[in-house]
């Protein structure tokens, strides 16, 4: 088929068909094919693309920088600028319009804003995460999928779990499960903190009703609903104001450990998934031990032996889990590069 993203904008996976994600992941496929095989990628020489990150990032943005470089596209990321503090972000945008092939940006506001982005913006807008949605990161998490259980088609059916703290992340997952006809649990804590808001849930009912009406989605807390499972993922625990006002101290992390520590991944809890060949994957960055200074941190300031147990096993995710789907977890982040890759391509029009 013809290329059906060309221009388009990449904010939220449910502004997309199943054939349209399809097409992403057949191209990611062939991107990396070409980059094992030495191939030069260098399409849009002379093209560039401006990148704004308002949060911290390891993968997303190393795997924008070299795609552009692999791609021939010029790269700008954004500091020290002018925008939102003496320019307000539509006049930046019309700036970028005239000088900019694509936009990348990472907002710490609502999902809302990269829409209002997209009205100013004559080129593409890709989100590289906001707390709604982090479509480049799901993509490739879709990919790694293929790529272990046999390429094209073969996510379809499969069942995917999501534990731990349930707020948001499923509601990613929720969306890439609908558009590649998979199972979607999401199996946390029954409170208020930690479940995906009415909304979420019924949106992701509806996506399943139009794209998978034949696949489950399931919000529960109980654990024996694991059983099975083709697929375990999760994040790091949700990070919270503490109410010291220390916002980067002990409480602001491990505040909802009591909560989650049923639904950390661990061996114990693959028992209940009773599955030899369950697929393991993390997003990263993973508090999987205390070798960081956060973890040397939270350690120093833990008032028992069981927090410092906790700390230095994995939070979660235990350590010697993690480890054992070590392979699988990398080759998730490795693979930011090419859907990241193939989403730039497909915009800009290869």
């Amino acid at each position: 088929m013809g290329n059906p993203i060309l221009g388009k904008d990449f904010i939220n996976l449910r502004d997309y068909t199943p054939e349209q994600f399809r097409y992403l992941l057949d191209l990611a496929h062939e991107l990396k094919a070409e980059k094992r095989a030495g191939i030069d990628q260098r399409r849009f020489v002379n093209k560039d693309v401006i990148a704004q990150f308002e949060w911290g990032s390891t993968r997303t943005r190393c795997a924008f920088e070299t795609s552009c470089h692999d791609l021939g596209l010029g790269f700008t990321y954004l500091s020290n600028s002018h925008v939102g503090v003496q320019e307000t972000v539509k006049d930046t945008i019309r700036v970028f319009n005239e000088m900019y092939d694509a936009i990348v940006w990472r907002s710490q506001g609502p999902e809302k804003f990269m829409y209002q982005i997209a009205e100013y913006a004559t080129i593409p807008v890709i989100n590289a995460l906001t707390t709604e949605d982090h479509p480049t990161q799901m993509l490739a998490d879709a990919m790694t999928l293929e790529e272990l259980w046999g390429g094209a088609g073969s996510c379809k059916g499969k069942k995917l779990a999501y534990t731990g703290a349930c707020a948001i992340s499923p509601l990613w997952y929720g969306r890439m499960c609908a558009l590649l006809g998979m199972d979607c649990y999401a199996i946390g804590p029954d409170l208020y903190d930690h479940k995906m808001l009415p909304e979420y849930v019924e949106e992701l009912e509806g996506l399943f009703a139009k794209w998978a009406p034949e696949n489950k989605l399931v919000v529960s807390d109980d654990v024996n609903l694991l059983k099975g499972m083709d697929i375990v993922t999760t994040e790091e625990w949700e990070y919270t104001t503490s109410n010291t006002g220390d916002d980067h101290g002990y409480n602001a992390w491990m505040s909802y450990a009591k909560d989650l520590i049923p639904y950390r991944l661990t061996s114990e809890l693959m028992e209940v998934v009773d599955n030899p060949d369950c697929v393991v994957l993390h997003m990263l960055p993973s508090l999987h031990n205390a070798d960081h200074s956060l973890g040397q941190q939270l350690l120093a300031e833990a008032p028992d032996e069981e927090s410092k147990k906790i700390i230095t096993e994995g939070m979660e995710i235990s350590d010697e889990l993690f480890e054992k789907h070590a392979a699988e977890i990398f080759r998730e982040a490795g693979n930011r590069q090419h859907t990241i890759k193939a989403v730039l391509a497909a915009t800009m029009g290869i």
